[in-house]
């Protein structure tokens, strides 16, 4: 995959001059391992629930982990927080396998579980009591936290008996429950995601084949429901999953997946009638592709993609105006990490920041396990331009003022990433996740020789 001849001239442009900065950090595992033994990935997935999340600031991933040399199978698995820079912090007990982690706010002050939270404040809660129905049966689950943790959204009932999708106001308690998409009173399936504004809930609607139906396939199709009740963004499709997967931060924008020509296509939908399929600009580059994750305007896409005959599946990364890139290829030839990827594998980009500077997701390490990836871009042609106009996280605008050096000692003594300039080595190596006084001596120089 390779993004169009003005995308490659403004990733050269960047990267050129930012190798240095741009980082690719492995996240660890419990005990500071990947979560991995020999048969099978055991820190994140790259599908459903549990795939790694990134909080809206970018400073915090969620996942989920589990010690290494567990059993094969249905082992319990941990939800776990991590910033650069830092451990893995095991945030729960022993969980039930399946969809761990389904959200992060803004902050990462709260991570949410399918039936479980856990905030900086409080540590740990169990939300099941809020999750059982009136026979005070437990039949519903979460599935998504708005950016400013005030809202979750969640399913009542589990497969094979869809549910209602509803959302619960966290200070109040109060549940709306949401109303079917006309046409699909069966109601929706389980992967669905919400706006970070809170307002917008999307994923999919599922239609149960009739009893005379001959093949006796489910019917899927993508759904947004907003303040004018849902919407379905292309009609029911039987056998092949089709939904939105995620949604920009008033709900404006949504991405996902739809069925097209016997295969599975990323699409875009900005409120218009018609779907963008987001397609590669080189013919045949890939056989199938699956949108993850979209940032907070909408301009920065992040899935995987499928290469008939070429074993696993690819990271992928769209921008508005540059267009596709494969992300391992990108990192690697525009912003010289190809040292730090040697002997890895990028599957799949689960989450991407507000910024669309920091993206996460899983890959095979040298090792041959999987393992969840963090990639931070930065994008000035100064090291020392921390700030813009508003100043950060605005986009640097190649003056040295005392916003940046104001910026640089909030984000030092904060242990932010925003001031981690050097790796080993000292300048100009590639950033390490770790805060040391080979940064501050690299801010106080680049402070010093001022901005090409």
């Amino acid at each position: 995959m390779k993004p169009s001849v003005a995308g490659v001239s403004l990733l050269l442009a960047a990267g050129a001059a930012n190798a240095q900065l741009t980082q690719f950090l492995p996240v660890p595992g419990i005990s500071g391992v990947p979560g991995c033994n020999a048969q099978t990935c055991v820190l994140s997935g790259s599908a459903g629930y549990s795939g790694v999340r990134v909080s809206d600031d970018g400073r915090y991933v969620a996942t989920v982990a589990y010690i290494p040399g567990e059993a094969n199978g249905f082992v319990p698995l941990q939800g776990a927080r991590w910033t650069p820079g830092g451990p893995l912090e095991v945030i729960t007990p022993p969980l039930d396998p399946l969809f761990a982690v389904v959200g992060i706010s803004a902050d990462g002050s709260t991570v949410l579980g399918r039936s479980w939270r856990w905030t900086a404040a409080n540590g740990y809660e169990d939300l099941v009591p809020l999750l059982r129905d009136t026979r005070g049966i437990w039949t519903s689950q979460f599935f998504g936290i708005s950016d400013d943790a005030q809202v979750y959204a969640g399913l009542r009932g589990f497969l094979p008996d869809a549910g209602d999708m509803f959302r619960r106001n966290v200070p109040t308690g109060q549940v709306t429950i949401l109303p079917r998409a006309p046409g699909a009173p069966g109601g929706y399936n389980y992967f669905n995601c919400i706006s970070g504004n809170g307002r917008v809930v999307a994923g999919a609607v599922r239609q149960p084949p009739s009893e005379s139906d001959p093949v006796r396939f489910d019917s899927y199709a993508p759904v947004v429901i907003d303040s004018s009740g849902p919407r379905l963004l292309a009609p029911l499709t039987s056998s092949n999953f089709q939904g939105v997967t995620d949604l920009n931060f008033d709900g404006t924008v949504a991405v996902g997946v739809i069925a097209q020509s016997f295969q599975l296509k990323a699409f875009r939908w900005n409120g218009g009638s018609t779907l963008e399929i987001l397609q590669s600009p080189t013919a045949g580059s890939f056989d199938g592709s699956y949108a993850r994750a979209v940032n907070r305007d909408g301009t920065v896409i992040v899935g995987e993609y499928l290469r008939f005959g070429t074993p696993g599946t690819r990271a992928w990364i769209w921008r508005a105006g540059v267009g596709f890139s494969d992300l391992q290829d990108e990192l690697s030839t525009v912003f010289g990490l190809g040292d730090a990827l040697a002997g890895w594998r990028l599957l799949v980009a689960t989450d991407v920041s507000g910024d669309g500077k920091v993206i996460v997701g899983q890959g095979v390490n040298p090792d041959g396990v999987e393992q969840a990836f963090y990639v931070r871009f930065r994008e000035s042609t100064c090291p020392a331009d921390l700030t813009g106009i508003g100043g950060p996280p605005s986009i640097p605008d190649g003056l040295l003022t005392g916003d940046d050096f104001n910026a640089f000692i909030s984000a030092f003594a904060a242990g932010d990433l925003l001031a981690d300039l050097t790796g080993i080595g000292g300048p100009p190596a590639i950033a390490d996740g770790l805060i040391t006084g080979d940064d501050f001596n690299a801010f106080i120089a680049a402070f010093a020789a001022g901005c090409p």
